[in-house]
């Protein structure tokens, strides 16, 4: 089973998030753009583990979840891996506040208990918007940069719970369904 840990959000912002990308495709942006049913923040991509590993990765992160309070997201700027000049995922940008450093942190130390590697890289928190085609020609994407300046997401998103999410991989793109939602702060 393909699992990751993530943020999910309401409705009415996914498709907020997801509208992002319209005027990048309107100014010649080539992607293929993340539809508002599959907009989230990833925390952790676990990968494939076996059926009979999911309940401790359950029970870890009820616990990591259950050990911090809910707290407020902000969305920051529109930005590109490896570089706007020549991305290979557009992103929106999440504030990288000390809640979702101490959360990020806590999960991989738990999971790394559990035998899941750690993510070597420094977590960048961001919502994938879209991921540019591979034989997309670096000119294609001359104004992303300029078209994203103009974007933003004003909302604030107060998080008050972690999700294992299961990924199943098809002809259509990956469908994502909820496993656990791992409520945030102490249990009564």
């Amino acid at each position: 089973m393909r699992i990751f840990v993530a943020v999910n959000f309401p409705a009415r912002l996914r498709q907020k998030i997801a509208r992002l990308s319209r005027p990048l495709e309107e100014a010649g942006v080539p992607g293929q753009w993340t539809e508002a049913d599959k907009v989230h923040l990833t925390l952790k991509f676990i990968g494939e583990v076996p059926a009979a590993e999911v309940d401790p990765i359950s029970e870890a992160l009820e616990e990591v979840a259950g050990s911090f309070r809910p707290f407020e997201m902000k969305f920051g700027p529109i930005g590109a891996f490896p570089s706007p000049r020549r991305p290979r995922v557009v992103w929106l940008g999440v504030e990288s506040t000390p809640e979702l450093r101490f959360i990020k942190d806590d999960l991989e130390r738990r999971l790394a208990e559990l035998g899941i590697p750690r993510e070597e890289r420094p977590y960048q928190p961001h919502v994938t918007l879209g991921r540019a085609p591979r034989e997309a020609e670096a000119g294609e994407f001359r104004r992303l940069e300029e078209v994203a300046r103009s974007l933003r997401i004003a909302d604030v998103y107060r998080v008050t719970h972690l999700d294992l999410m299961k990924s199943q991989l098809g002809s259509g793109g990956a469908v994502h369904t909820r496993l656990v939602a791992a409520r945030m702060g102490p249990r009564a």
